[in-house]
């Protein structure tokens, strides 16, 4: 058999078990093996292309390949429409893409400039403008913004702002952020809050509370459904890693 085919037959094969695993319909198996490499291209962008986007892994592979095919077309064309429709939603827009594309201090400008006069209540812009300077090590800023947002908004204080939050306070060195995760923690059953909890509290020098939180991760994942861990991959992989790491260093 051609090298070639039995690349189609692995890639196939590999597709066939993500099927497999997150319950997808049986017609895809006949699809992939009738038509491994049309089959192969066909169910990576109906099915798994789709699933993998709601991981950070998955968003970042898809930037990878949108970036190989035309590296400025989203920041090129959220210019332009800035450039034709200066509003604060358009600047948004270019500021995400700036963010992006590494462009880390003109997103901030960008989120900053969003994020004032009418729109200073703004939660996409105020949460915008917080990742970038929690993505630039702002984190005292980040800390400032993100107050802002709660103070004008209190019911977001929750899930993915909340965490954002706990991280900004320590990475600004502040106290209360032990509270913070505490508060996450107690109401955000996520994986990748337990994770970030429990680099929290290793970075701490509390590592019994670390070796807890990560060995929560990955029970919360066996007891979860394929889909469920699919997505986490990235925080169970990072639990894993952490645990080796922590063992490693004990003995």
């Amino acid at each position: 058999m051609p090298i070639l085919a039995l690349v189609h037959l692995a890639i196939a094969a590999f597709f066939a078990v993500h099927a497999v695993r997150n319950g997808r319909p049986n017609y895809w198996l006949m699809v992939l093996f009738a038509f491994p490499a049309l089959g192969s291209l066909v169910y990576f962008f109906a099915e798994y292309l789709p699933d993998i986007r709601h991981t950070r892994t998955g968003r970042n592979a898809a930037r990878v390949m949108q970036g190989l095919v035309d590296p400025q077309r989203e920041l090129r064309l959220a210019a332009a429409e800035f450039d034709r429709t200066p509003t604060a939603y358009n600047r948004a827009q270019l500021a995400r893409a700036l963010l992006a594309k590494g462009q880390v201090e003109d997103a901030i400008a960008h989120y900053r400039e969003a994020a004032s006069g009418a729109y200073a209540k703004d939660v996409s812009f105020l949460k915008g403008l917080a990742i970038a300077e929690l993505e630039a090590g702002r984190h005292t800023d980040a800390v400032a913004t993100l107050e802002r947002l709660f103070a004008a908004s209190p019911e977001h204080k929750t899930g993915d702002l909340a965490l954002m939050y706990a991280e900004a306070l320590h990475g600004a060195g502040r106290s209360e952020a032990a509270q913070a995760f505490e508060v996450v923690i107690a109401t955000d059953g996520t994986l990748e809050a337990r994770f970030k909890y429990g680099l929290f509290q290793k970075q701490r020098g509390n590592l019994s509370a670390a070796k807890l939180a990560f060995e929560h991760v990955l029970a919360d994942a066996k007891r979860g459904h394929a889909h469920s861990r699919d997505m986490n991959r990235e925080w169970i992989a990072a639990a894993k890693q952490a645990l080796t790491e922590m063992e490693s260093a004990a003995r």
